[in-house]
């Protein structure tokens, strides 16, 4: 092989292997960008600690499970936990019945403490139904809220203010079964007022929940 060849084969492996490096960081860019756009926000898996990450800028009127008309800037002055749910979600079911229920069962005799659950399908979730999954939980509908409103206007509230995850149709009809209809975010945030303190998943250990809310009650009576 001649040295002219030498020197353009040489060249020709160094733009290959910059063309590769290029094409890399182009598709890990867009894999950023399609989490950033589509994935759950506020995902905080640090240590448990009343930390401030952002706060609710508008308010919003809802309906509860009693009919009773209430507004997120009731909770002004609560340590309130939020989740989204819909009534025949065997997912919701799991969660509300066992992780929702201990947080419950802990703080439910603290006047300052509730639990909100809002739902993104209230056409289906007639009262009917979420006065059927506060009986079936056992729980008080003073405390433990099943809110909901005119669809869009949900999920606009809780994609864009709150910054839940996206809310997708599944077509798969295992995943159906198996899952329900709706795919959503199945994160627990917890608030102090309007004031979101931290975001909850379930690869999270359990006590981070509990410990979180315990200190954001205590912060919250320590400023009375």
């Amino acid at each position: 092989m001649t040295e002219k060849k030498q020197i353009v084969l040489i060249y020709s492996v160094v733009a290959i292997v910059c063309a590769l490096i290029i094409g890399m960081s182009v598709w890990l860019a867009s894999l950023k960008r399609t989490k950033s756009e589509n994935g759950p926000y506020a995902e905080d898996v640090g240590k448990v600690e009343v930390t401030e990450i952002m706060s609710l800028e508008r308010d919003l009127d809802l309906v509860k499970q009693d009919g009773e008309a209430v507004k997120i800037s009731d909770l002004e002055d609560k340590v309130w936990i939020a989740t989204q749910f819909y009534a025949v979600c065997p997912m919701c079911a799991e969660r509300n019945g066992t992780r929702l229920l201990q947080v419950y069962n802990q703080f439910k005799d603290n006047p300052n403490f509730k639990v909100v659950c809002l739902s993104i399908d209230p056409e289906s979730d007639t009262d009917e139904h979420l006065m059927n999954l506060e009986k079936g939980l056992a729980v008080d509908g003073d405390n433990w809220w099943f809110v909901k409103t005119e669809t869009e206007k949900m999920r606009e509230y809780m994609r864009f203010e709150m910054l839940f995850g996206d809310i997708k149709l599944r077509t798969v009809q295992s995943e159906i079964d198996e899952k329900g209809k709706w795919a959503h975010d199945m994160g627990i945030q917890v608030y102090r007022g309007d004031t979101l303190l931290k975001k909850w998943h379930e690869g999270l250990p359990p006590e981070d929940l509990t410990n979180l809310v315990a200190k954001a009650l205590q912060s919250l009576e320590d400023n009375e």
